[in-house]
């Protein structure tokens, strides 16, 4: 079957199926022989719209297909004589269009060489450029200037559909895409049709012709001259010269009579040289006062004109278009050229210029012999280019050489007027008397001084006269100037030289081979320019002419004087109230990065923008012309139909072409739509007849008639508004008389302007009773016609947003505000709302109603017919529905990075979305779906709730739970004090997600691993009850020194890794109390001595109840001298137990033993590396009568965990003592009264708890004997040993009274005293860490006034009691009250850097 491309429809249209024909045009028919394998598609009478493709198809699998093209050519295109033998086509045809390369073409224009794909048809066709077209942008213009190769494929593209604004690839231009609105438009459809004209035209058509010459001959006539075409030269049957007189530069010369018009027509053949009849070039003429463009035709066979009858002194352009039987080539390069002015003629002779003298003469017989000398420096014209070999050949013949040149005249003022050196200026004498090498730098100067030796001759034209610059516009100028005053007959052409004015670029440019008067073009505007002329002979140029200085025009004020000529888009948006924010959109050049960056801000006021674009005119069929889809034909006449957003998305690929027909009809010389009238009102009404009245467009536009357009109206046509009303009238003047209309209906009038280039809109409607009516001066005016297009933009409960369109007929520049009308269905009364803008929110409502509402537009002239009415309903409302949070990147959150949170509500009215993250509120939105973007994500951030709530019912809350991915966090144990063959557990706690890989390593550096097994054991685990965190446990097993060291804990997942160091020491025990030792010291029985071994293991005598007694004991020995009672609180221990933990006996130790031993002890073996045993050594040095300095020295056991020790000292018998800390191993304690006597103890301590007291040392002031409580000296005298038993006597004595005073007062007394401390039993001390530190500010020699210790607040310091040190307040700490660091805590002390902790 055969079927024809409908390029329209994108389908193929079926004409024949077998030897049948389908089609209903006759003309087609199918020519087949039985059986045979022929089938011949056959049109008769064939058109021009049966161009296309065509397609041979057989219904195979697969389908099989052919494709023909045809091309049926317009009987218009042919010439009436045809002269030319089309057979010379016939070894054109074939294959030459389709491998159209033009490389060479491209190479020439510099297009870049990646781009050179697009330099042949063939590749583009195929698709095989090897480039994406958008990197060529910038060279399109030159690729597509070379595909065109000089040929006119307008006619075929306008035969194959191609809109006109598609047609300039066709004429080998091409718009480059930029920011300009205007650039933006469309033609991908038409590329294929395009190619296809441009592969058909290279075949048929010849080139443009080149070497296109103007020449002057008379104030009315020019004479044109080419070259034939390089291509299809021989097919050229004619030419066409193309003329435009652009300016004419005295509009008040006289034309000379007809006698003068025939001398002159004669005068010009003679001036261009053709007295010969026959070879006379063809002549025409042009109306010099009419026609400003002409068209005229020369046979092939001639290659130039004469012009004549053309305006004096008139600047015209000129180009020349070959043609063929087919067509055209592009019109040549133009050439601009003025006429010369009333009374002057070209010279059509140039006389003999007067000879040299015979220099070569007056050389040889001055004895001259060397040839060389004699031809190059004895001839002016050779002169000039002589070399520095020639000067030293000649120099003995110097002198005569410059004297017969000189010729016996002195030269010096014109070579010093062209700036020869002055060593070069003797040479211009003729007086020099010897050569050397100096005046080899005079070479350079030769031609200078060549000029001023033909100049000295009186052999060249003096310098033009009268030189004048006239007519000065923004990009050109005419110079003018009069001959010579000397040998002005000789003169054969002039040269004119210029340049810019104060620019780097201070050289001449020279234009040669010109005559009076010339049009200097390509200047640039707002600039200075100096120039000069120069008259040429046959023997060179002579003086220069006067140097003149003019500036150009301003192009900024020329664009404003223009702009201010026609219509002006942006006075109308002023005028309209424009926002000022929109108003840079207010213009035909308007840049899309404008557009894009204003369409959100201004989408609202892009009425009044279409409405000024279109200025009032009907710009629809320049629209249709170019391309524009019917479905945006009303934008280009200023008014949207449709949905903002329906317009702008289907017609925004088309914005070019629709401003470039709102600007097209406002460029001077294209012709003008007409604009609008104003002011339309009836002045006068009767039963039959209505007389309407307006005035005419203010805007200088050509208006030729009106139209006055009326109608019956019916419910039907009340609420339409059309361009064309069922009746018209047409009239010349600003008033119009409607009769014969039908009394007591409504009719509708509006009226519009005409002229041969189309019609503009209505500006405003009149809706009639046609019943005599009485009125007044002002009439009835018109108003704008009613909004439309209402539509319910959105809905809720309690709201309805309402948009509509404003006015289709409306001034451009008119200001309108609206009146939106609503009320429900239950309601009498409407609401009115009043509002500049074309949307409405009307809130307040009641759910699920039905509300009637209409719009009206207000003008200056009175309130538009109602628009048409909607009926809107209100949602049912629903209470608040949230969804679960979305969280953005899915399970993939990564700390530091950003996370988007989507919360979706449901419900109607819409509700209002709070987002909380970990319990805070982050945003707040009414909204039904709320995305938040969290920047800088914290793992804290892992709680995110979405809450809902419209007022509607119970809000609600949905909460999704996530993982902040994030690299691992490792927090290590520190140093960790073992005895060797002990067993040690080293911990680290990492914080990371995802879970890590974690491992214990030996060397950092060396990244050497532990690993599992022998006496290494490692367990990883989660923590308990915590996400993301995990606990690593490496266990030593039976310590030795090779095991000591640090040790390193490292994690690491996808998001980094860290590693911590953990570290083991062993303990020096060879000086620690030994636990056998101490049992034997303290007397504990034999059954229960199974307990004591190098460490107590209480385990071996808990099941012996007679050992109970001993357990006051073996825990003396195991708490090791350290106070283990802030260990012992943590685990629970009650207080009534505590005195164990640091080795004192209990009161009833039944209820411990059973219940909390194994705590205890757990103590003991927890604190045993760790805390410090009781400093050593105490003694007093007394410094005065008023301080000491009290000296120790550190622990035996673990003196390297030492990190403070705490010195209290008091008057004996006081019940308040004083303390202070000191890191050193000394104090000196100042403020002491002379001759008393005070007592001083000691206990080390570090961030975990203290040691024991030591031993009470008394000292007495201004005494230089030391005493101790401990031991008081050993006199074997016998009066030493009497004084000892009497001592004893009273010490036991005193021992009975005090157990007596002690029971009662413990009777009395029902609490233990804060602070009380005793030196009876120093062991006693219940203080358990040292909660108040305060660091002195002395590190060495610690000194200390007796209520005063370096600046610390005495009564920080002072331990107040009752009953001596005994009862010092035990502080428990709380399990999760932590108090903010002290100044001493800020130090950072200690392994772990958590310094002292204060806990309440």
């Amino acid at each position: 079957m055969w079927k024809k491309e409908d390029r329209e429809r994108h389908s193929l249209r079926v004409l024949t199926a077998g030897e049948n024909r389908v089609t209903a045009d006759k003309r087609f028919d199918v020519l087949h022989d039985t059986g045979g394998d022929v089938w011949v598609l056959v049109i008769k009478d064939a058109k021009p719209s049966d161009s296309g493709i065509y397609v041979c198809e057989v219904n195979s699998s697969p389908i099989l297909r052919s494709f023909h093209k045809l091309s049926v050519l317009s009987r218009a295109l042919l010439p009436p004589d045809n002269m030319t033998d089309p057979m010379l086509y016939d070894s054109q045809k074939g294959s030459l269009g389709r491998n159209h390369n033009y490389t060479d073409c491209c190479i020439s224009s510099n297009v870049s060489s990646s781009c050179f794909g697009f330099c042949n048809i063939q590749s583009i066709l195929e698709g095989n450029t090897g480039q994406d077209p958008e990197h060529c942008e910038k060279d399109f213009p030159a690729i597509v200037r070379c595909m065109a190769d000089g040929r006119n494929h307008v006619p075929c593209c306008i035969q194959e559909g191609v809109p006109d604004i598609c047609q300039d690839v066709c004429r080998g231009e091409y718009t480059v895409i930029t920011d300009n609105i205007k650039t933006h438009f469309s033609c991908s459809a038409y590329t294929e049709e395009t190619l296809a004209c441009i592969v058909e035209g290279i075949e048929i058509l010849p080139s443009s012709p080149e070497n296109v010459e103007v020449e002057a001959l008379t104030e009315k006539s020019l004479k044109v001259s080419w070259t034939p075409p390089s291509q299809n030269p021989e097919t050229v049957s004619e030419y066409i010269v193309n003329v435009t007189m652009l300016r004419s530069f005295d509009e008040n010369t006289e034309l000379p009579d007809d006698s003068y018009s025939d001398a002159a027509d004669s005068y010009a053949l003679a001036a261009a040289g053709l007295t010969n009849t026959s070879m006379r070039p063809p002549t025409s003429s042009m109306n010099p006062l009419g026609d400003k463009n002409t068209r005229i035709k020369v046979p092939g066979t001639y290659n130039s004109t004469i012009v004549n009858d053309l305006k004096p002194y008139t600047m015209y352009e000129l180009s020349v278009t070959a043609l063929n039987i087919h067509g055209s080539s592009l019109p040549s390069y133009s050439v601009r050229t003025l006429t010369l002015t009333s009374g002057k003629m070209k010279p059509t002779a140039v006389a003999q210029a007067p000879g040299l003298p015979d220099i070569k003469t007056c050389c040889i017989n001055k004895g001259i012999s060397h040839t060389t000398c004699v031809e190059k420096l004895c001839d002016p014209y050779l002169s000039g280019i002589a070399e520095v070999t020639d000067l030293m050949i000649c120099a003995p013949w110097a002198t005569t050489t410059f004297s017969c040149l000189t010729n016996g005249v002195d030269h010096t003022a014109c070579c010093r007027a062209r700036g020869l050196p002055d060593l070069c200026q003797e040479l211009c004498t003729g007086n020099i008397t010897q050569l050397d090498f100096s005046y080899f730098k005079c070479l350079k100067y030769m031609s200078d001084y060549t000029n001023c030796l033909l100049q000295g001759y009186g052999v060249l034209p003096s310098a033009p006269t009268r030189v004048h610059v006239s007519h000065i516009d923004v990009e050109f100028a005419i110079i003018s100037w009069d001959s010579p005053n000397t040998l002005a007959d000789t003169v054969q052409y002039y040269n004119i030289r210029y340049r810019k004015m104060a620019t780097y670029d201070n050289d001449y440019h020279t234009i040669s081979k010109v005559h009076s008067p010339f049009i200097l073009e390509h200047l640039s505007s707002n600039t200075d320019y100096e120039i000069f002329v120069e008259a040429v002979n046959s023997h060179g140029v002579g003086e220069p002419s006067t140097r003149v200085v003019f500036r150009t025009e301003s192009k900024v004020v020329e664009e404003k004087i223009e702009e201010a000529s026609f219509y002006n888009v942006t006075a109308c948006c002023v005028e309209a109230d424009l926002s000022d924010v929109c108003l840079p959109l207010c213009s035909y050049n308007v840049n899309m990065s404008d557009i894009k960056a204003l369409a959100g801000v201004c989408g609202g006021e892009l009425h009044k923008l279409l409405r000024c674009g279109a200025g009032g005119r009907n710009h629809g069929s320049c629209c249709a012309r170019r391309g524009v889809p019917n479905t945006c034909l009303s934008v280009c006449s200023g008014v949207i139909l449709d949905s903002l957003i329906a317009t702008t998305t289907s017609c925004i690929p088309f914005i070019g072409n629709i401003v470039q027909c709102f600007e097209e009809v406002y460029i001077p010389g294209t012709g003008l739509l007409p604009g609008p009238v104003s002011e339309l009102h009836a002045t006068a009404v009767t039963n039959t007849s209505v007389t309407l009245q307006w005035e005419a467009p203010t805007d200088g536009s050509n208006v030729t008639e009106y139209e006055v357009h009326y109608q019956q109206l019916d419910n039907t046509s009340m609420h339409e508004t059309v361009q064309k009303l069922r009746h018209q009238l047409i009239v010349n003047d600003t008033k119009a008389e409607i009769s014969g209309l039908e009394m007591g209906t409504m009719y509708n009038f509006f009226v519009v302007s005409r002229n041969r280039h189309g019609t503009s809109l209505p500006s405003s409607v009149l809706i009639i009773n046609v019943t005599h009516t009485e009125l007044d001066e002002k009439g009835i005016p018109g108003v704008t016609s009613p909004p439309h297009s209402l539509a319910v933009s959105s809905h809720s409960a309690t709201w309805v947003t309402i948009t509509w369109q404003p006015p289709e007929f409306s001034q451009p520049a008119e200001q309108l505000s609206y009146k939106l009308h609503h009320k429900s269905t239950a309601d009498d009364d409407y609401h009115i709302v009043t509002t500049s803008v074309t949307s409405h929110t009307i809130e307040g409502l009641n759910p699920n109603t039905q509300y009637i509402v209409y719009v009206t537009a207000i003008s200056e002239k009175g309130p538009s017919l109602p628009s048409e009415t909607l009926i809107a309903w209100t949602d049912p409302a629903y209470p608040a529905f949230v969804e679960p949070p979305t969280v953005h990147p899915i399970n993939l959150v990564m700390e530091g990075s950003s996370m988007t949170i989507l919360c979706i509500a449901m419900g109607t009215p819409m509700p209002t979305i709070s987002l909380y993250i970990s319990g805070r509120l982050v945003r707040q939105e009414t909204t039904r779906h709320m995305v938040t973007v969290i920047h800088n994500v914290t793992r804290d951030m892992d709680q995110i709730s979405c809450y809902a709530d419209n007022g509607y019912g119970t809000p609600m809350q949905a909460t999704r739970k996530i993982t902040i991915s994030h690299h691992p966090h490792i927090t290590a144990s520190g140093i960790t004090m073992a005895a060797q063959g002990d067993s040690v557990v080293l911990e680290c706690a990492v914080d990371a997600y995802p879970e890590p890989k974690m491992m214990f390593w030996r060397d950092h550096s060396g990244r050497v691993p532990v690993i599992q097994g022998g006496k290494y054991d490692i367990n990883v685990q989660p923590a308990k009850d915590e996400e993301a965190k995990y606990v690593m446990h490496l266990t030593i097993n039976r310590i030795s020194e090779a095991d000591e060291g640090d040790y390193f804990c490292h994690a690491e997942n996808a998001f980094g890794s860290s590693t911590r160091p953990v570290s083991v020491r062993i303990r020096n025990v060879a000086a620690t109390n030994n636990v056998t030792q101490c049992c034997i010291e303290q007397n504990v029985t034999a059954a229960c001595m199974d307990a004591c071994s190098f460490y107590l293991d209480i385990d071996a005598v808990i099941d012996k109840p007679e050992c109970i007694s001993d357990f006051d004991k073996l825990m003396k020995c195991a708490a090791d001298g350290s106070d283990h009672r802030s260990c012992c609180a943590q685990w629970g221990v009650p207080r009534r137990c505590l005195d164990w933990c640091r080795g004192e006996p209990l009161l009833n130790n039944k209820f411990c033993v059973l219940s909390y031993t194994k705590q205890i002890m757990s103590c003991f073996h927890e604190g045993r590396d760790r805390l410090p045993g009781p400093p050593q050594n105490v003694h007093v040095e007394l410094i005065d009568a008023h301080s000491v300095r009290v000296r120790w020295d550190p622990p035996v056991k673990n003196p390297n965990t030492v990190e403070m020790y705490r010195v209290f000292w008091r008057p004996v018998g006081s019940r308040s003592a004083i303390k202070n800390d000191t890191k050193a191993t000394s104090l000196r304690i100042m403020g002491l009264k002379d001759g008393s006597t005070y007592e001083c103890v000691i206990k080390a301590g570090n961030h975990l708890g203290t040691s024991t007291l030591t031993e009470p040392v008394r000292f007495t002031t201004g005494d230089k004997y030391i005493t101790s409580a401990a031991s008081l000296g050993n006199d074997s005298s016998s009066a030493g040993v009497a004084v000892g038993i009497v001592l004893a006597l009273i010490i036991v004595a005193a021992i009975i009274i005090g157990a007596i005073w002690f029971m009662r007062t413990r009777h009395m007394l029902g609490h233990k005293s804060s602070g009380g401390v005793a030196f009876e039993n120093p062991s006693y001390l219940r203080e358990v860490n040292m909660d108040h530190i305060q660091i002195p500010a002395s590190q060495g020699d610690s000194a200390l006034a007796n209520g005063t210790a370096n600046g610390v607040n005495p009564a920080g310091s002072h331990v107040q009691t009752q009953q001596g040190w005994k009862h010092e307040t035990l502080h428990v700490p709380a399990q999760a009250t932590e108090v903010p660091p002290s100044l001493y805590e800020e130090l950072k002390l200690g392994q772990d850097g958590a310094g002292f902790k204060r806990l309440k």
